[in-house]
């Protein structure tokens, strides 16, 4: 209990709630990507007699967990929603999350610390795919869980097989190297997880699915796919978001091949 506020588990049932804070705060989540997260790993949410105040998601990974959905209601503000919520959910090892400038201060207070950062960039990529890649199969699912906690540092054979999954919004398409995946955004779709062996094998991958597709996010750590794009004539956003951990120096893996994570959310 929190005063008067209650944190219990959340379940699908209370999407639409949720949904009501995501657009409260101006994020671009679907319902889809909270019940795909929700399928990945428990959410957390304070309630009062009014109903949902806010929510925390996590993604317990062998390694360190992820968090993410740290949301509390503009109507809730300055109750110690987002700390009651976060301290609910510290105690159960290293953790790892991607923090918003106006999230950032919090985090720093319950201990985390920056490790590094991401830029968003937005546009159309003209041309015509580089033909680099295949359409990855259900076949390809050990090798990519493998390739996936080698680079990013985390064991999640449930989200490879979940994203490669016929009925998912998800596409993913692989090479002899690494992956790149694909999943829908209201303004057209966002890369993420990209794993290649060099940033030009990554520029190369992303025109392989943006190119003549539509709108495209990406969101990396790389200065030279930030070149690549902006010489192509896409919008660096302001902002971005800072990668932090807290319980351990640094988040696990060969970060160096990760261009774009498998999303904030999910690490």
């Amino acid at each position: 209990m929190l005063g008067l506020v209650e944190i219990r588990r959340l379940d699908v049932a209370d999407t639409p709630e949720c949904m009501k804070l995501i657009t409260d705060r101006g994020w671009s989540w679907t319902p889809e990507q909270w019940e795909l997260m929700l399928e990945l790993g428990p959410g957390w949410g304070a309630f009062d007699s009014t109903g949902l105040l806010g929510t925390t998601l996590t993604t317990p990974y062998p390694e360190m967990q992820a968090i993410s959905g740290v949301l509390v209601g503009s109507w809730a503000g300055r109750r110690g929603i987002a700390t009651g919520l976060m301290s609910n959910i510290l105690d159960i090892g290293p953790s790892a999350l991607f923090a918003t400038a106006m999230g950032a201060p919090l985090y720093v207070r319950l201990g985390f610390h920056p490790v590094g950062a991401t830029t968003d960039y937005h546009g159309v990529l003209p041309g015509a795919a580089s033909g680099v890649s295949r359409e990855a199969t259900a076949a390809d699912a050990e090798w990519l869980v493998a390739l996936d906690r080698e680079v990013s540092g985390y064991t999640r054979p449930l989200f490879w097989k979940r994203v490669l999954d016929p009925s998912t919004p998800y596409t993913v398409r692989v090479t002899d190297s690494g992956v790149i995946a694909t999943r829908p955004n209201p303004d057209g779709f966002t890369v993420g997880p990209l794993i290649a062996p060099t940033a030009s094998v990554a520029c190369e991958m992303i025109a392989d699915v943006a190119a003549g597709a539509g709108r495209v996010r990406v969101d990396t750590d790389s200065a030279d796919v930030g070149t690549f794009l902006l010489e192509r004539g896409f919008e660096q956003r302001s902002g971005g978001c800072t990668l932090m951990v807290r319980g351990a120096d640094d988040v696990p893996g060969d970060r160096s091949r990760y261009f774009a994570p498998a999303s904030h959310a999910l690490g």
